[in-house]
């Protein structure tokens, strides 16, 4: 009688840990929804102005722009890690903070100076409990993703390059393929660079710019460096979502099979 009291205990403490699993899937898959569905509207979003960069990137007003100063000597280099500030999502947040750690390490070996930031509270956790000092202490978006938040850390980077505090910056992220594929992914954003894309026809064109040439770019360039840094953050996001989705499906799987034993048992 002991041993199928203990059997029955444990069926009592698989299925509510059944129904917590059950539950964080469900709410993980609303998200990832909400969030596809900014990462999908924000792409053509994105792309028009990588277009429009492209087709003006060897204008003379860009390429004598500093955000596209490409500096001979490489001695300083930002790296931000963008993680979750919650955690039971796979191996989401370690992948990304394993592959800045091996970033960092390089960056070393050339003896580049590393200035890291990073955002979300387990990855802040990552690197604090391994002795790497954070330039910035706590950079926590919100869930909510705003904008305006974005926007701010867009701006504190671009000062830090402005100011030649650093000399590249380096944004290691999870970037969302599909619902059920994330890849983690390292990508400059500083200095500025003409996407790559189809090749261009060698034609050249004559921009009538309005009001100023100088006045559209100094707008242009600034604006598609906080895009970017927007559009890495949503992608983010929604990979974090669909991998916490993933994880809790397995889990709850998983505790269908052991009810099942245990009640065969």
């Amino acid at each position: 009688m002991a041993k199928a009291r203990e059997i029955k205990n444990r069926i009592v403490a698989v299925t509510k840990t059944r129904k917590i699993t059950r539950t964080m899937e469900m709410v993980a898959t609303s998200r990832l929804k909400k969030y596809q569905k900014v990462v999908l509207s924000s792409r053509p979003y994105s792309e028009a102005l990588a277009d429009v960069l492209g087709g003006l990137a060897t204008s003379p007003e860009a390429l004598a722009h500093p955000l596209m100063e490409k500096r001979a000597e490489v001695k300083n280099v930002a790296l931000l890690v963008l993680s979750a500030n919650r955690g039971l999502c796979g191996a989401f947040n370690n992948n990304i903070c394993r592959t800045a750690q091996l970033l960092y390490h390089e960056f070393s070996g050339r003896r580049t100076g590393v200035k890291l930031f990073t955002s979300g509270k387990k990855g802040i956790s990552y690197f604090r409990h391994r002795g790497y000092e954070a330039a910035w202490k706590d950079i926590e978006l919100p869930d909510d993703q705003s904008v305006e938040k974005t926007r701010q850390l867009g701006r504190l980077l671009i000062e830090d390059f402005l100011c030649r505090e650093v000399d590249q910056v380096h944004v290691v992220y999870c970037r969302f393929v599909s619902a059920g594929r994330q890849e983690t992914a390292t990508e400059q954003l500083l200095p500025l660079t003409a996407p790559a894309g189809p090749e261009r026809e060698a034609v050249e064109t004559d921009f009538i710019f309005e009001p100023s040439s100088t006045e559209i770019v100094n707008t242009l360039l600034p604006l598609f460096a906080q895009s970017s840094v927007y559009r890495m953050v949503v992608e983010n996001v929604a990979s974090e979502q669909a991998a916490r989705r993933q994880a809790m499906k397995l889990a709850t799987d998983n505790a269908d099979e052991m009810i099942t034993y245990l009640n065969r048992q």
